[in-house]
């Protein structure tokens, strides 16, 4: 009796292999159906006319009974995935059974060899195993994605190292990750967990840089990184632990918020230079607001929660528990599709009037919509990626402008009512064009409502 298995990968040589032998031919069809999280069912034509249902409960307990050919038909209709067909070719030789699998249709290309044997001594002492060792790519035995369950349900496998890939991440430096591009061909939940890795590594050195020299472009660098990082997670909520993710995004918007003030006290003060009609007495409060933000913003990051946070994303994204072997390209296409037309449903509620808490979402849909784009423009494709960011680039910079606009008001009227100078004239810092930009975002609402965005 044969009561060991290994399973490999091999490549379509190994056909030569088999003209050695007149091995027994067997066709098969299968499809997977709708089952509770307790039990796996499929069903299985073997040609050319003999149907079955399997059954494998949470125990691997298997159960198989015979189905009509009606029944069969009718459960076809509503499968999961794709079909799998393949050609099974069983060869019996030293004692242990070797059956090659030619898989069909959309699998074509893919040939898995199972080997039975008595027991691990025969497998170890097999010449046939050397016979074939020329034609394996790799042992697969604890590999799922070639499950007839994955290949059903999931992409055509893809082989790569992912810890190749964090290494090539690690040899960069980090001022450069910027420019790093993730892979095309990966899996979903590694591809995000490269960009997700790329990110850590940006947000640690600018966090170091900006506790050394306070610039205002360091910290602009450091906040964008910490929205993006949460957008992210946002976007994928079923690739990470829920509770990891939630915790995570939570922290990741607050620090973010909690560097608004000195972020616009920076922009404030930069622009007091260019303004001559700035008092003095307000360009000094600034300089000392600055000071105390700064010191804030520092404890902030030197902070017990914002070292855990980082340690704990990082974790989770070495943690490889996913079972969904998805196509990253298919799924950020999927993902910009979903989200682009919840976007035009958006555009088309302002048709009937908008305020500013209308503009507000639109303005955080459109950000996180920007830092999807920005971070898988070469898997949407270069062109679509382009002529897409600047057609909504029409509503997003006015409508960042107008939100700025809004935001430093009351940040100066905020400065003015806790300054002990009762006269400080903050007019000269207000914006003067907040009408204009009212006039650019409803024409660009107008044009954008007549739109349609594909990829």
């Amino acid at each position: 009796m044969n009561n060991i298995q290994h399973k490999f990968l091999v490549s379509a040589d190994i056909r030569r292999w088999l003209k050695k032998y007149r091995p027994k031919i067997h066709k098969t069809e299968q499809f997977y159906t709708v089952s509770n999280v307790k039990e796996t069912c499929s069903y299985h034509k073997h040609f050319p006319d003999t149907y079955t249902k399997t059954m494998i409960d949470d125990h691997a307990n298997k159960e198989v009974v015979s189905v009509s050919k009606e029944a069969y038909a009718s459960q076809r209709k509503n499968h999961l995935g794709r079909i799998i067909v393949k050609t099974s070719y069983t060869v019996m030789t030293d004692g242990s059974t070797f059956v090659v699998e030619k898989y069909l249709k959309k699998l074509e290309g893919l040939y898995i060899v199972i080997a039975h044997f008595q027991d691990e001594k025969a497998f170890r002492n097999s010449e046939t195993i050397r016979e074939i060792q020329p034609f394996v790519l790799k042992e697969i035995n604890q590999d799922d994605k070639y499950s007839d369950h994955s290949l059903a349900l999931y992409v055509k496998p893809m082989e790569y190292n992912v810890q190749k890939f964090f290494e090539k991440l690690d040899a960069f430096e980090s001022p450069n990750l910027f420019f790093w591009q993730v892979p095309q061909r990966v899996y979903v939940r590694d591809g995000v967990s490269l960009v997700l890795y790329r990110n850590i590594r940006l947000i640690n050195y600018y966090k170091m840089n900006f506790q050394k020299k306070h610039f205002s472009a360091t910290l602009h660098r450091l906040r964008v990184l910490l929205r993006r990082t949460a957008t992210l997670l946002e976007i994928f909520p079923d690739l990470y632990t829920p509770n990891v993710q939630h915790f995570s995004i939570e922290l990741f918007q607050r620090y973010y918020k909690e560097t608004t003030l000195l972020r616009y006290l920076y922009f404030l003060d930069e622009l007091s230079a260019t303004r001559e009609n700035v008092k003095l007495t307000l360009y000094t409060e600034l300089k000392s607001l600055i000071t105390q933000e700064e010191e804030a913003v520092i404890q902030m990051l030197l902070s017990q929660p914002f070292r855990q946070m980082l340690n704990i994303v990082t974790r989770e994204i070495g943690l490889q528990e996913n079972p969904k072997y998805l196509s990253l390209q298919q799924e950020v296409q999927k993902v910009v599709r979903e989200r682009l037309g919840r976007f035009e449903m958006l555009l088309a509620k302002t048709k009937e009037g908008y305020d500013d808490e209308v503009l507000e979402a639109l303005y955080v849909f459109m950000d996180s919509l920007q830092t999807l784009i920005e971070d898988f423009f070469h898997i949407i494709g270069e062109k679509e990626s382009r002529m897409l960011v600047e057609e909504l680039n029409l509503l997003f910079k006015p409508l960042r402008e107008y939100r700025n606009c809004k935001e430093r008001a009351a940040i100066l009227n905020d400065i003015k009512a806790k300054s002990e100078t009762k006269t400080l004239d903050i007019d000269p810092l207000l914006c003067e064009h907040e009408e204009v930009l009212k006039d650019r975002i409803a024409h660009a609402l107008k044009l954008l409502r007549s739109s349609r965005f594909y990829v």
